[in-house]
């Protein structure tokens, strides 16, 4: 709604067609989900952004990354991972197990989400460019997984393919 800070969860059961919010304060206080990725049976991997909706007044200080048992609707564990960090744009499951994600719409990272543990850290904007996300471009994805496995990272400049292996981007088009 206009004018608050944080925001919670939806979940939504295709088979009963019943509804559960989780409200923010059961998530991460003052903050909201920004993106989400599946990470095994019965858990995701949240990404918030300490940006407030329209209206509201930003209250917290630092991101975090939280992993939710999607049964219980209660985390596991939260973390900042990056001290500084605002928003975790976007994450997806790579064919490792490992997560892959963007945060501040400029780092690329990679989380172990067994091991809650960061991997790898690039800026990407020096050697890239802009990565295409945010309200004010074409959307809020960064990250497209063809069938294959192949994930792709949609830059303001092209597309490029991550190397899962080597985390090394490769500018296609």
């Amino acid at each position: 709604s206009y004018g608050y800070t944080g925001g919670g969860l939806l979940f939504w059961d295709i088979k009963t067609a019943k509804r559960e919010l989780i409200k923010d304060t059961d998530i991460i206080p003052e903050q909201s989900t920004f993106s989400l990725v599946a990470i095994g049976k019965n858990k995701i991997l949240g990404g918030t952004t300490t940006n407030p909706g329209t209206g509201g007044e930003k209250k917290a200080n630092v991101a975090e990354l939280y992993i939710m048992d999607i049964e219980t609707k209660k985390n596991d564990w939260h973390q900042a991972v990056f001290p500084v960090a605002q928003t975790y744009t976007d994450m997806c499951l790579g064919e490792n197990g490992l997560v892959f994600g963007i945060v501040d719409y400029k780092r690329l990272f990679v989380f172990d989400p067994v091991r809650h543990k960061l991997i790898y850290d690039e800026n990407l904007v020096a050697k890239y460019g802009s990565i295409s996300s945010g309200q004010q471009q074409e959307g809020p994805r960064v990250f497209v997984t063809a069938p294959n496995g192949t994930i792709y990272v949609l830059f303001v400049k092209g597309i490029a393919r991550l190397d899962q292996e080597t985390y090394k981007i490769n500018m296609l088009a």
